[in-house]
């Protein structure tokens, strides 16, 4: 897909009311288009007020470990100061290009930030202060430069080893120490996907729609699953949600379907589709699944791109409710809600047990700009405010409990992957390959 940057600003401003950031307002007045259209389908259920929003109380942890930070994809409400400020700013490879893209946000272990570059390169570096411990680069020795485009794919850490996936079809193990291989499976077919990662099972996903099971001490296949493959599709894709108590994984496929599997036999459990008939533009004909599905329990929440958000019983496949919001970004599971970033920019506060919109808020991000080629990426729940990070260098914190924009920054880059969160500090991670990190 096509690629738009725009560095609207390169200094950084914060605010201590409310605890989050501030900048002069925004100038959201003035015709959306886009959101008078939806508008009808957004509108939320109950009254303004009828519902108060009560959330579990914010948690301090230590590790984000994989894609969506564990592999349930589940973190409930994290820790993060009231009064965030710039802790520190570094910089860990290559960054996105008309050929390749940053599309992996970094993973944090044992005080350890891991991140992966545009050109395949993971780097080591200090969670304290940003400072470099190792780098591995991951590019194989004799290839051609232009035969494959996005190399670095994604990240998990799991029993004190890094497994990496790159778009040259590669899975490696790495001591988390050094970035030793340990072991490498290479494949025929690109990867665009982060690994899913625990009890002993890495999971990866190829282009091709090919998942397979790996041993995560050998790397020996355990088994694999292909579906049909789909000739035009998103850049990128959710990875599955991994259930080690409950022996499943929720996979999505570039071809809109949802499915579930043994996690330790490959046997597939049930299969639904993520696809609306209604279409708005060309985009929405793509059936990608772009968001993170997540195990929450005995439900498994699923968004697709093309206007279908779900509820599903993970023990049967049946449908508990559907709405019609379509979206790229993983929601976010916060005590008895969910919380959805749509297309559009409308961040909304859902029932998880009815579907039912309790709020719903338009975040800003083209300031009455053009919003084509702008994406947004989150929400993450921390501190008692929604992060939510933008493709032209914005990041806003809503109130989770009634929708307001408390305030936001604007950085001199892109970001187009969601934030970060360990040990207090939230991470962003720019299409510069910067990490910038506020405490």
């Amino acid at each position: 897909m096509k690629k738009h940057l725009f560095a609207f600003c390169s200094c950084l401003c914060f605010l201590s009311a409310c605890g989050m950031f501030e900048k002069e307002k925004l100038n959201i007045d003035g015709e959306r288009i886009a959101v008078l259209q939806e508008s009808k389908m957004l509108a939320p259920d109950f009254e303004e007020n009828q519902i108060k929003i009560t959330l579990p109380r914010p948690y301090l942890n230590n590790s984000w470990k994989q894609n969506g930070g564990n592999s349930l994809h589940r973190m409930e409400h994290l820790q993060a100061g009231a009064n965030l400020k710039k802790l520190w700013e570094t910089n860990v490879g290559v960054g996105s290009s008309k050929r390749d893209y940053l599309l992996a946000a970094p993973v944090v272990a044992y005080k350890v930030v891991f991140s992966i570059d545009a050109d395949a390169q993971v780097q080591a570096s200090r969670l304290d202060n940003g400072e470099k411990i190792w780098q591995k680069t991951l590019t194989p020795l004799n290839h051609d430069e232009y035969e494959i485009s996005m190399k670095g794919a994604g990240l998990a850490e799991f029993n004190k080893k890094i497994y990496a996936t790159t778009g040259f079809g590669s899975v490696f193990a790495l001591d988390m120490k050094n970035g030793r291989e340990i072991w490498r499976v290479d494949g025929n077919s690109p990867i665009r996907i982060a690994p899913t990662v625990a009890n002993g099972l890495v999971f990866v996903q190829t282009i091709d729609n090919t998942l397979k099971a790996l041993d995560a001490e050998t790397g020996k296949e355990i088994w694999n699953y292909k579906t049909a493959t789909e000739a035009t599709t998103l850049v990128g894709g959710g990875s599955p949600a991994y259930d080690p108590f409950q022996d499943v994984v929720v996979a999505a496929f570039s071809t809109g379907e949802l499915k579930a599997f043994k996690a330790s036999t490959g046997s597939e459990l049930w299969s639904t589709t993520l696809v609306s008939y209604r279409r708005n533009d060309s985009l929405s004909t793509i059936n990608g699944i772009k968001a993170n599905p997540i195990i929450d329990g005995s439900v498994v929440f699923a968004l697709g791109h093309t206007n279908i958000l779900t509820a599903i019983d993970l023990r049967t496949g049946n449908r508990i409710w559907d709405r019609e919001i379509g979206g790229i970004s993983q929601p976010w599971v916060g005590g008895k809600y969910l919380f959805v970033l749509d297309n559009n920019f409308n961040l909304m506060a859902i029932e998880k047990t009815s579907g039912k919109i309790v709020w719903n808020t338009n975040i800003p991000v083209n300031n009455n700009e053009n919003t084509t080629g702008i994406f947004a990426k989150g929400p993450v729940l921390a501190g008692n405010r929604l992060l939510i990070s933008s493709s032209n260098g914005y990041v806003f914190a809503v109130s989770p409990y009634n929708g307001k924009i408390l305030g936001y920054i604007s950085l001199s880059d892109g970001i187009n992957v969601s934030p970060v969160i360990a040990r207090g500090l939230v991470l962003f991670m720019t299409d510069e390959a910067d990490i910038i990190a506020y405490k």
